[in-house]
C-alpha cells in the first residue's frame, strides 16, 4: 500500500499547527510499512517489535506524555487522528498505539513519585493495561497486596509497565475502583490471544501474584473522571491532565472501527464495479446495488463526521481550559458508541452485497468484519453504558 492508495481516507491537516503536521506526516509515512506487515502482524498475533520502534523513531508515543518527563504534552485530538490514520495500514497496530499512546496520559495523572517510577530512567517506557476491575487489593503497611488474572492486556509484550483496575474496597463498590501501576516484570503474561478478530494485538492475560503496590502509584477512577486525578497538580500547564476522562477517551480506539468502515467500503466499491454475477450481471448496474452501496456510504460518512466533528470539538474546549459538564461527556461517549454501531451496521450490508467472497480467510473484507466484530464487544462500543446515562440524563431534566 503506497500513500497514494490511502489519500482519499485523510483528513485535511491544513489547520493543524506546523508541529503537529511535521509529527503528523511522520504517522503517514508508517501506513505502507504497516499494511506490508499487516499479515505477519496477524498470523503471530502480535503487532511486530519493528513497529514499535518505528513508533518510538516517529516520536508518536510521546503526543501525551508531559513535557516534564521528555514528551511532547500535545493535544488529545492529533493523537485520535493518528489512530485513525494508522488503521489504513494495519487494524491491530493503530490498536496498539492506541492503547500505549492513550496511557501516557493516564500515566501523568497520577502522583509525581510514580512518575518518575515510570519515565525517570526511562522516558520512552510505555504501559500497557488491564482496566476493569477484576481483583481486590489487600491494604497493607505502605500500600497493597495484589493478585489477580487479567486479561486483554494490548501491546503487553512491549510495555514496561501494566495498569490493573482494581477494587480498593468492597468488590462491585464503585466508588473503590482504582487504577494500580506495576511493572510488567513482576507479571506473568499469558499467551490465551486465540480470538476472532484484532488478533494481532496481542492482548494477551497478565497474571499478577502477591504483587506489593506502594500507595503513590494509584489513581482513582472516580478522580479521572472528574479531571481532578494528582497529576493535575504536578502538571499545572497541561490541559489534557485536568480533561475529564469520559470527555477524551472516546476518542481514543474507537477511530479504528469508523477507519475500518471506511476501508471495507472501498474495497466493496472497487469490487463490484467492475463484478459480473454469476457471468450475466454487472452488479454495478443494479439498482438494488446501488442504493445498498449509497445507504452503507451514508451510515459510515456519518460515522466519520461524528468522529472529526467531535474530536476536533473535544479538542478545542480542553485547550481553552473551560470547565467540561458531565453532559458534554456523556454526549462524546453516546456519539461514538453510535458511530462504531453504524460502521457495524454497515458492515453487514455491505458483506451481504459483496456475496460469499468475504468467507475466504484471504478476502480482505473477512478481516475487516471480524476486527469491528470483535470492537463491538469492547466496553468503548457498549451501547448499554453510552446511552443509558445519556437517556436517564435527559429523562431526568424532565423530571427537575
Amino acid at each position: 500500500m503506497t500513500a497514494r492508495d490511502v489519500s482519499h481516507f485523510l483528513a485535511d491537516d491544513s489547520d493543524l499547527p506546523e508541529n503537529e503536521r511535521q509529527l503528523l506526516g511522520r504517522a503517514r509515512a508508517l501506513i505502507p510499512r504497516l499494511a506490508e506487515r499487516a499479515p505477519v502482524t496477524t498470523a503471530e498475533r502480535n503487532v511486530p517489535p519493528e513497529t514499535i520502534a518505528e513508533y518510538h523513531d516517529a516520536g508518536i508515543l510521546k503526543i501525551l506524555q508531559p513535557r516534564r518527563f521528555g514528551g511532547l504534552q500535545g493535544r488529545f485530538g492529533l493523537f485520535s487522528q493518528i489512530v485513525e490514520e494508522l488503521t489504513y495500514g494495519c487494524a491491530s497496530s493503530a490498536w496498539v498505539y492506541a492503547v500505549l499512546g492513550e496511557h501516557q496520559w493516564i500515566i501523568a495523572s497520577y502522583p509525581e513519585q510514580a512518575q518518575i517510577d515510570v519515565w525517570g530512567d526511562d522516558p520512552d517506557a510505555v504501559a500497557a493495561s488491564s482496566l476493569a476491575p477484576r481483583a481486590a487489593a489487600t491494604p497493607v503497611p505502605g500500600g497493597w497486596r495484589l493478585s489477580g488474572h487479567y486479561s486483554f492486556s494490548s501491546g503487553c509484550d512491549h510495555a514496561q509497565w501494566a495498569i490493573l483496575g482494581v477494587f480498593l474496597g468492597e468488590i462491585g463498590d464503585p466508588r473503590t475502583i482504582a487504577y494500580l501501576l506495576v511493572p510488567l516484570a513482576e507479571t506473568e503474561i499469558l499467551d490465551d490471544w486465540q480470538v476472532l478478530g484484532l488478533a494481532g494485538t496481542g492482548s494477551k492475560s497478565l497474571i499478577v501474584r502477591d504483587v506489593f503496590v506502594p500507595q503513590h502509584r494509584c489513581v482513582m477512577v472516580s478522580d479521572l473522571f472528574a479531571g481532578t486525578p494528582p497529576g493535575a497538580l504536578v502538571h499545572p500547564d497541561y490541559p489534557v491532565v485536568r480533561a475529564p476522562r469520559g470527555f477524551l477517551v472516546s476518542y481514543s480506539l474507537p477511530p479504528v472501527a469508523i477507519a475500518l468502515g471506511r476501508r471495507a467500503l472501498d474495497i466493496v466499491c472497487r469490487d463490484l464495479a467492475t463484478r459480473v454475477s454469476r457471468g450475466v450481471t454487472k452488479m454495478a448496474g443494479s439498482e438494488v446495488v446501488q442504493m445498498t452501496i449509497g445507504e452503507a456510504a451514508a451510515a459510515i460518512d456519518a460515522a466519520t463526521l461524528l468522529l472529526r466533528h467531535g474530536r476536533r470539538a473535544t479538542t478545542e474546549a480542553v485547550s481553552s481550559g473551560r470547565q467540561i459538564t458531565a453532559a458534554e461527556a456523556l454526549q462524546a461517549r453516546r456519539d461514538m458508541v453510535y458511530a462504531q454501531h453504524q460502521i457495524g451496521w454497515a458492515l453487514e450490508r455491505l458483506c451481504e452485497l459483496s456475496g460469499a467472497r468475504w468467507v475466504y480467510d484471504t478476502d480482505p473484507l473477512q478481516e475487516i468484519r471480524r476486527d469491528v466484530m470483535t470492537i463491538l464487544t469492547h466496553h468503548a462500543a457498549s451501547r448499554a453504558a453510552a446511552y443509558a446515562p445519556y437517556g436517564n440524563m435527559l429523562l431526568s431534566r424532565g423530571r427537575d
